[in-house]
């Protein structure tokens, strides 16, 4: 009689904490028990074009009517919020002696990133990459004219930004030469903002956008193609053997997973630095709230009745693509206000429109579900299972840096932390900074963001980068550079 230990058992138990199966025939099963790096063999059964179309009417009416009704009573709440406050005394908004405001009084309300780059003094490459299922991705390289190039004919350390769920790119340039990807561009890095799957007109080798099998995909495809493709491009592209990572919110998530025991760990050795901004490893009491509790109620069966085996109410896509840039943006921050408890309390005003209108981004309607179904992320409050005895390999895992907010609710860094501090010991942990005043996309989008974590994350990269041995710091090198010019 054969035996086995209790190592090998934990062993062949999944890691991510949400086993959620998606009963369709072309939705593989989200539990991973070992590394598992080959694209997705999707089956042969799949509906008819005719079912397609229906499936895809119906939920296009019933999720919109869904969206619309969030919409309106978000409105509403926030007129009902904000009669109050016509009563007091007008309170003035804190001002910034670096805020030209008058300079960008004609600024273009625009979906071009290319255009916010000229605005600030850099260009934007685009570049596509594939991944290893076939997902063509767009990439966004930050170009600072102003750079000088190494003895190797290089530019400086790569750094990979990567966005949020319902994000993109888009996110990181809206603060003119104070976004997060032209600072770090002006500090001499070369800057790579990546893109997940259905962003920005992502399309596949194979699939159009209207196989459901485009949209066939959760965090775990995310973590396992998108993650590793976009390391990869940024060490190919800028000619250093690693870079340095910074991710927001589900972009942490991605990054968490793909470095986890069993999934894509390898990857660890080509990241420098992990910067985790707000990391969604364990669910805040936001989701405990309407409407995450109405969405948490329902299965995969009637969640595809409603919102479809597509993109997720396509009601926000065709508005993004149509609807005027001004309204969008207005309606954007109203419903995710809302959903989310998003407030501008530390924004600059006047940028409010342009961060909108890049959110929200297409996402899978299976990926939300995930997240927000019966059996999801926040229905067991964790990205992976707290049971195992561990979840990272030290000898892998990039330098960990982690900055979360004191008013974000959607996610809860404690537990992570208190993780890190018992368990993942042997994880190189060089800052956890709690900032106070910060909500959950204020690492960026706030008007202090570059006294709040800026410089703190430029110094963990400085402290961790590999060195070249003929040029010590040829980032320093390029940013004095910039600066004389």
């Amino acid at each position: 009689m054969s035996t086995s230990s209790g190592s090998d058992t934990e062993a062949r138990r999944p890691l991510l904490s949400v086993k959620v199966s998606i009963d369709r025939p072309s939705t593989p099963q989200i539990v991973t028990y070992a590394q598992t790096t080959n694209a997705t063999a999707h089956s042969e059964q799949q509906p008819s074009r005719f079912e397609i179309f229906l499936g895809r009417v119906v939920a296009l009416v019933v999720s919109s009517i869904f969206l619309l009704l969030v919409v309106l009573w978000a409105t509403f709440r926030s007129i009902m919020v904000a009669l109050p406050r016509l009563l007091r005394p007008k309170t003035l908004r804190k001002t910034y002696e670096w805020d030209q405001h008058e300079s960008f009084l004609d600024e273009v309300v625009t979906k071009d990133v290319c255009y916010y780059a000229q605005a600030a003094g850099f260009h934007i490459e685009v570049d596509e990459i594939t991944t290893q299922d076939g997902f063509i991705l767009k990439m966004h390289r930050v170009v600072n004219p102003r750079m000088q190039r190494d003895a190797k004919g290089r530019g400086g350390f790569p750094v990979l930004i990567m966005h949020g769920l319902f994000q993109s790119s888009g996110s990181f340039i809206t603060s003119e030469e104070r976004s997060m990807a032209f600072w770090l561009a002006e500090q001499g890095y070369q800057v790579f903002l990546g893109n997940n799957r259905a962003v920005f007109d992502a399309r596949h080798k194979s699939l159009p956008i209207s196989d459901p099998r485009f949209w066939d995909w959760t965090i775990r495809e995310l973590a396992l193609y998108d993650f590793p493709a976009m390391v990869d491009y940024a060490i190919e592209t800028s000619g250093h053997s690693k870079t340095a990572l910074i991710a927001h919110s589900q972009g942490t998530a991605q990054a968490f997973l793909a470095l986890s025991i069993g999934m894509r760990p390898d990857i660890g050795s080509k990241i420098s630095l992990f910067v985790a901004l707000a990391p969604a490893v364990f669910a805040g009491p936001l989701t405990k709230g309407f409407p995450f509790t109405l969405l948490g109620r329902m299965n995969w069966p009637l969640w595809r009745r409603i919102f479809g085996v597509h993109d997720f109410i396509p009601l926000m896509r065709y508005s993004y693509d149509y609807a005027p840039p001004s309204l969008f943006a207005a309606m954007g921050y109203i419903m995710f206000s809302y959903l989310f408890e998003w407030t501008d309390a530390n924004w600059l005003l006047r940028r409010k429109r342009k961060m909108f209108r890049f959110t929200p981004a297409p996402v899978s309607s299976a990926s939300v579900f995930w997240w927000c179904g019966k059996n999801g992320f926040a229905t067991h409050g964790t990205l992976l299972d707290p049971t195992l005895s561990r979840w990272f390999d030290g000898a892998t895992f990039p330098p960990l840096a982690i900055f979360h907010g004191g008013r974000d609710f959607l996610v809860h860094t404690e537990p992570l932390l208190d993780r890190l501090r018992r368990v993942e010991t042997d994880v190189k942990v060089v800052r956890t900074e709690r900032i106070e005043l910060s909500e959950h996309c204020d690492f960026y989008w706030a008007a202090e963001a570059v006294e709040w974590c800026f410089h703190a994350i430029r110094d963990d990269i400085e402290k961790t980068r590999p060195r070249d041995t003929n040029s010590e710091d040829e980032t320093a090198a390029a940013a004095a550079a910039s600066s004389s010019s």
